[in-house]
């Protein structure tokens, strides 16, 4: 098991099939790591369930976490913010299904973020594609939110980011033929590190250009809190 700092663990600069993603990368990162900022794709149950496998290490460490996550809209969720309904409201409509019935391991996953959303120490925002401000369904944009970067940073301040293929799932981490690339803060690939982190904070704050960045709905947020233990 790794020491407490990123820079002392031995990192591949990339991983594939042939490695053990889950316990040669994910979990020693997480286990250097005071904070973890990810971007998840798809708001459901299952997306949560699985961003939050390992975070274990990282709580220990007293850590906290940032999330983005994607949302679907459909054509009368647009048109209801045409409307002057609060996209906020629209967007709240369309979660809350989604954390309706998850199974006992979602469940038990569900848990931990819930605990986490409580005590202050996950943030989740929602991410929407647009056009000149206003919202696009899923029928009329190509664009769809799912990339697939974290990036990790220790006590010290030191980063790791990856980017890549790989899924915030199991099968992701440890089955599927996943690729990703990684990037540390203190080697010649931390200008590449630095996009991924760009990239992450212009969504998270609300600058990117066609994009339009929520805080999850508190409806959603005491939803899931429910699963608290």
């Amino acid at each position: 098991m790794p020491e407490s700092t990123l820079k002392s663990y031995d990192f591949q600069i990339s991983y594939g099939p042939a490695d053990d993603r889950l316990n040669g990368f994910y979990i020693p990162a997480l286990s250097c790591s005071v904070r973890y900022d990810r971007s998840a794709g798809y708001f459901s149950s299952t997306a949560l369930a699985v961003a939050a496998a390992g975070v274990a290490h990282l709580l220990r460490n007293g850590g906290t976490m940032r999330l983005l996550v994607g949302a679907v809209l459909s054509e009368a969720d647009v048109a209801a913010v045409q409307k002057g309904h609060a996209l906020a409201e629209v967007v709240k409509d369309r979660l809350l299904p989604l954390l309706d019935n998850p199974e006992e391991m979602a469940r038990r996953r569900l848990e931990v973020l819930a605990w986490l959303v409580a005590e202050g120490r996950l943030e989740i925002r929602v991410v929407l594609p647009c056009e000149n401000g206003k919202p696009l369904s899923a029928a009329q944009s190509r664009d769809y939110y799912h990339p697939k970067e974290g990036i990790f940073t220790d006590r010290g301040g030191e980063r790791i980011a990856f980017s890549g293929s790989v899924n915030e799932s199991a099968q992701g981490w440890e089955k599927n033929y996943e690729q990703f690339a990684v990037y540390k803060s203190w080697d010649a690939s931390a200008p590449y590190l630095e996009q991924v982190r760009h990239r992450f904070e212009s969504l998270w704050n609300g600058t990117e250009a066609d994009w339009i960045v929520l805080p999850i709905p508190e409806a959603v947020r005491r939803k899931l809190i429910r699963f608290r233990p």
